[in-house]
């Protein structure tokens, strides 16, 4: 069976999120199994591997392709990561990881609408069972919301122009096609045809993650992955852009700072024992340009680790 995807930066991360002592690891984005494929691999026998994936067809990939070492056990959840409370319980975790975004697989087929590579219409949904794609939601987006999600999702400067100029180009009585919004971005900057396919690529990504929820689903996931942390255990987030490295980075944060007063408060009132979190590396890891060279889409990952206290 082939790969569903290359694994980023997966000696780095095997290196941090598991441990020789045998107990709960969790891949809170299993897609195909990447990183829990070598995982399975090097675990000690008496440990559990958790994967969550709320795509069905990284589901049944993954079921088919994973096969635990003797000892291990898998189990493979159909939920949103944002569900973890569901299943893993207050620090029980060893290890717990997120390779975050969109995966290869999802981009390659293109029958699932995340590329602008051939002429098929926008869906842009992880989940293919939830009712909302991404037609759906430009067709009812005002400007200003659509605006704001190009602003705040991919830093889109223009972004009242460029959301006018998309909902003038699309049709509520026919697809949203990638061509419609290639149009839209020439008329909002016309001086830049040549870097069209990174722009058109930002307002797929901006789009992406207002469908799928995506920074809600980063904060509310991650605040609980905290909670389900061993003291000792360890957290690993790969982000691949700015937006999502900022969440992880905000997220973090509460965790980071043992007081959390109000910043005009004189004296602390809150007892200054708050802090759960120390980073394990202070700058985030970047893959190498070997890494890079073999795995292009590798370029832009970066990896964030921490420990419970």
């Amino acid at each position: 069976m082939s790969f569903y995807h290359e694994p980023v930066l997966l000696g780095e991360v095997m290196g941090f999120w598991l441990n020789e002592i045998p107990g709960e690891y969790t891949d809170c984005t299993m897609g195909g199994g990447g990183h829990s494929h070598y995982a399975l691999q090097k675990l000690s026998p008496g440990s559990v591997l958790h994967g969550f994936d709320r795509d069905a067809q990284a589901i049944d990939y993954a079921r088919q392709r994973l096969k635990p070492a003797a000892g291990v056990d898998l189990h493979i959840h159909h939920l949103p990561f944002s569900e973890l409370s569901q299943v893993l319980k207050p620090q029980s975790q060893n290890g717990i990881l997120y390779d975050l975004g969109v995966s290869s697989r999802q981009l390659d087929d293109k029958s699932r609408g995340f590329s602008f590579s051939t002429e098929t219409p926008l869906d842009l949904r992880m989940d293919q069972n939830a009712s909302l794609d991404a037609q759906e939601w430009l067709f009812n987006s005002s400007s200003e919301e659509l605006s704001n999600a190009l602003y705040r999702n991919s830093d889109m400067r223009s972004s009242r122009r460029l959301a006018r100029n998309i909902l003038a180009e699309i049709d509520p009585n026919t697809e949203v096609l990638p061509e419609h919004i290639r149009r839209a971005l020439l008329k909002t900057y016309p001086r830049q045809s040549r870097d069209i396919n990174s722009l058109l690529a930002r307002v797929f990504q901006a789009v992406r993650m207002e469908v799928n929820g995506e920074i809600y689903e980063i904060e509310v996931s991650l605040r609980y992955a905290v909670q389900a942390l061993k003291p000792g255990g360890v957290l690993c987030a790969i982000s691949y852009h700015s937006v999502e490295d900022r969440a992880v980075k905000k997220t973090a944060a509460e965790f980071l700072q043992a007081c959390v007063c109000p910043p005009r408060l004189p004296i602390c009132q809150c007892g200054g024992s708050h802090r759960l979190l120390k980073k394990l590396v202070n700058k985030p890891l970047l893959p190498t340009s070997e890494e890079v060279a073999r795995n292009p889409r590798a370029r832009s990952a970066k990896l964030r680790v921490y420990q419970r206290l």
